[in-house]
């Protein structure tokens, strides 16, 4: 005889034991499944990080992004240069818009994967810079940005600016680099020598060789660019972002001063004129 209860748990066990396996967490970084013709990046679940982790959790979803992008997992996507470098300034100056961007990024992938196709997926691409900028100046330049001067790159350091911001950068004197092989050492003032010709990043008045020097694309697309030195203010003329770069035309032979133990690293600061509202 089988009792009543110990029949239903014979009947019911296998069943709820399958209802109570919980499913697979959803894939985190590169992935793909069968058939597709390449990995498509998943980003974190932005809604379960603390604002602490979100910070590495979007560093990390734009330079795969970025990798992608331009040719870098050889997978047939690679997009215009020049799209993908505004998109990343932009990206880079509105770090919280890289979530939604991720994700919208992972869906269009998914399906180019499966099918071969990247027109939906150029497309977006090309009008993203354009959707990024709208709306930006919901959030006018309010707090003080902190970075370190790249000496073997060009324009960096972007800080999205309202029209009618105006923009305090300073950057540390003391530290010193040069920016040819046998050069003076020199600091981010520059030489006195004028930097002359198409070639110099900034060439007008008062923009030395080796200068830190500003450039400030505004969503028209016309872009300004002005000397900086050790200290300069910047009133937006419309929405846009704005980056530095030492005033040189090769970057490769640049090198901080060094004392043997300790390398320079000038510090550049980007902050609201007159300080933080």
């Amino acid at each position: 005889m089988i009792y009543p209860l110990l029949a239903a748990l014979a009947l019911s066990g296998p069943a709820d034991a399958k209802k109570s396996k919980a499913p697979p967490p959803p894939p985190q970084g590169w992935h793909h499944e069968e058939g597709w013709k390449g990995d498509c990046y998943y980003p974190k679940d932005y809604a379960t990080l603390g604002q602490g982790d979100k910070i590495p959790a979007r560093a990390d979803a734009l330079a795969a992004m970025k990798t992608q992008w331009t040719g870098g997992r050889d997978d047939g996507v690679n997009f215009d240069s020049n799209v993908v470098e505004d998109v990343d300034t932009t990206l880079l100056g509105l770090p919280v818009k890289i979530e939604a961007t991720s994700r919208e990024n992972l869906d269009l992938c998914k399906v180019a994967m499966q099918s071969g196709d990247m027109a939906a997926w150029g497309s977006w691409m090309g009008g993203l810079n354009g959707r990024l900028n709208v709306g930006e100046c919901n959030n006018p330049l309010s707090a003080t940005r902190f970075d370190y001067l790249e000496l073997g790159v060009g324009w960096q350091g972007a800080a999205a600016l309202c029209k009618g911001d105006t923009a305090h950068i300073f950057a540390t004197v003391q530290d010193r680099y040069r920016i040819t092989e046998k050069g003076a050492w020199i600091n981010v003032d520059g030489t006195e020598e004028p930097a002359v010709g198409a070639d110099w990043p900034c060439n007008i008045e008062r923009c030395t060789v080796g200068k830190l020097v500003g450039k400030f694309t505004g969503e028209s697309g016309v872009e300004l660019v002005f000397p900086i030195g050790a200290s300069a203010n910047f009133e937006a003329p419309e929405s846009g972002v704005l980056v530095y770069s030492i005033n040189d035309t090769t970057w490769y032979d640049n090198k901080w001063y060094s004392n043997g133990r300790i390398d320079d690293h000038a510090a550049v600061t980007i902050e609201p004129a007159g300080g933080l509202q």
